[in-house]
């Protein structure tokens, strides 16, 4: 396993905690009503934000934005396949001058622009499924909350005596000067 390993009084997101910490103030967002006339964002929208969900209002333009790019992801696809269920990787554009020993001709094919297309839409929607933790990446990053986040002048002082420790530095008093 890679990284650190979580903290034993750390509190997830989303549980019930005694700190009222992952405490969720809402429902979350409702799909905006340009995205619900669009049948395929739609459905995109309900996938990622169902009624209840935990995305606040601020984290609406970037779920606008993951929707456009899995939609547009989704139109790249469909014109990748034929209508023979094949990947149409190259198109043809034309036939090569010659032919082949046995008298067939050499297609003339380029990649195919909606292979360009998917690759973009497939690197932006990573980038804004990071951005709103959708990712597992992302999940493990943002997803503990340290219990003991707020810290006192006692803890402080604490941790440096800690640190003083470590490398055996002699506890220096600094005592406030009388003017």
């Amino acid at each position: 396993m890679k990284g650190a390993k979580p903290k034993h009084d750390a509190i997830r997101r989303g549980l019930s905690d005694s700190y009222g910490l992952a405490v969720s103030e809402s429902a979350g967002v409702v799909m905006p009503e340009d995205i619900a006339g669009d049948p395929v964002q739609a459905e995109i929208w309900a996938w990622l934000a169902p009624p209840v969900n935990s995305f606040s209002e601020q984290d609406i333009p970037t779920l606008r934005l993951l929707t456009y790019w899995h939609a547009v992801a989704h139109q790249a696809e469909q014109a990748i396949h034929s209508e023979d269920g094949r990947i149409n990787i190259f198109d043809k554009i034309g036939v090569k001058p010659y032919r082949t020993q046995d008298g067939k001709e050499v297609p003339l094919v380029r990649k195919n622009p909606a292979l360009t297309i998917l690759k973009e839409a497939s690197s932006e929607i990573r980038a804004l499924s990071d951005m709103l933790g959708l990712s597992p990446l992302a999940r493990s990053r943002i997803g503990l909350m340290d219990a003991t986040a707020v810290k006192t002048a006692a803890d402080t002082a604490q941790m440096f005596k800690s640190i003083d420790a470590a490398y055996e530095l002699p506890e220096v008093v600094i005592e406030d000067a009388e003017d």
